[in-house]
C-alpha cells in the first residue's frame, strides 16, 4: 500500500486506526478499521485492481465509508434525500 492511499484511509476514517495486511497469494491486502480498543470495527478485502487504479479505490473508499454511516445511523442528507426519491419512483411504478 503506497504511503499516499494509507494517510487517505486514515485520514477518511479517523477517529478508526486503518491497518492493512500483507499481501495476500491474490494479491489483495485486508483493510481494517480498529476502534479505541483495538477492537476491528470494520474489515473488507481490497483487491489489486482496486489499489492500483485511483478510482477504483476511491469508489471503495466511498462505499465503505456509506457502510459505516448507514452502520451507524447517520446516513449523509444527501443520500437519505437519493434513497427517499428512489422509494417514490419505485411506489409509482408499482402502481
Amino acid at each position: 500500500m503506497d504511503s499516499n492511499n494509507r494517510e487517505l484511509v486514515e485520514q477518511l476514517f479517523s477517529p478508526l486506526r486503518a491497518t492493512f495486511s500483507p499481501p495476500r497469494p491474490d494479491g489483495g491486502v485486508v483493510l481494517s478499521l480498529l476502534d479505541a480498543s483495538d477492537a476491528t470495527a470494520y474489515s473488507r478485502v481490497l483487491s489489486t485492481d482496486q489499489r492500483s487504479d485511483p478510482l477504483a479505490f476511491a469508489q471503495t473508499l466511498e462505499e465503505i465509508r456509506l457502510e459505516l454511516a448507514m452502520r451507524s445511523g447517520s446516513i449523509p442528507a444527501d443520500m437519505r434525500k437519493a434513497l427517499k426519491e428512489q422509494d417514490c419512483w419505485e411506489r409509482r411504478a408499482a402502481m
